[in-house]
């Protein structure tokens, strides 16, 4: 694919981001997203299939997006806890900068069937692991506690950003004024690192093995 019609592709998919994030994605038409691009209604689908591949194109590219971030960062931050809170802060700046693409990917996306694919689910679980990994790192560092699994803890950081982000996206009674952003970033990162920091004579305790005592 040449340069022009990555360009046209990425207006497509900046559009049906727009059209999607203002009116839901089921009450929309794949002609109201070519409107919206500037483009003959013909010539979306030269380069997607349906609305739904639009979707879920969105959701591939700007998911890889965040992958290809946590492994920049892998290689810039060495301390594990700094490069957490980069995650988180990166997080939270994209949806700062770009709410309407965060709105499709927390409330648009989960509710479609194809998403649900050992392909997609492949993509969507490679997050989990490298923040895993990245516990697991601070484990070994001396500086997450050793009482937390690593899995755990990563379900609790994303259930953390995306119940966060939801709050922002759909809760009309929400007081964006009353609970700024990043006074909440500041108190959600306290939070967790008092649950998740290793503390001065913890035991030397793994999650496996607290997981076996319960079964006996």
């Amino acid at each position: 694919m040449n340069e022009k019609s990555l360009s046209k592709r990425n207006v497509i998919l900046n559009a049906a981001i727009k059209v999607f994030a203002e009116r839901g994605y089921h009450f929309c038409r794949t002609l109201d997203i070519s409107d919206e691009a500037g483009v003959a209604y013909g010539s979306l689908y030269h380069y997607f299939k349906s609305k739904d591949d639009i979707l879920l194109s969105i959701f591939r590219e700007r998911w890889k997006y965040l992958l290809a971030t946590m492994d920049r960062l892998e290689g810039e931050i060495d301390d594990p806890e700094k490069r957490l809170i980069a995650v988180f802060d990166y997080i939270f700046s994209s949806y700062e900068s770009y709410p309407d693409m965060m709105k499709v990917l927390i409330m648009d996306v989960p509710r479609l069937k194809q998403f649900y694919t050992p392909e997609n689910w492949k993509l969507y679980n490679r997050f989990f692991t490298g923040v895993a990994e990245i516990f697991r790192e601070g484990q070994e560092k001396g500086i997450f506690s050793r009482q937390i699994s690593p899995v755990t803890a990563s379900f609790v950081f994303y259930g953390t950003v995306d119940t966060t982000i939801r709050q922002y996206v759909y809760n009309p009674e929400f007081n964006h004024d009353q609970y700024p952003l990043r006074e909440i970033k500041k108190q959600i990162i306290t939070l967790l690192k008092r649950g998740v920091m290793e503390k001065p004579n913890e035991p030397e305790k793994t999650a496996a093995k607290i997981l076996k005592a319960r079964q006996k």
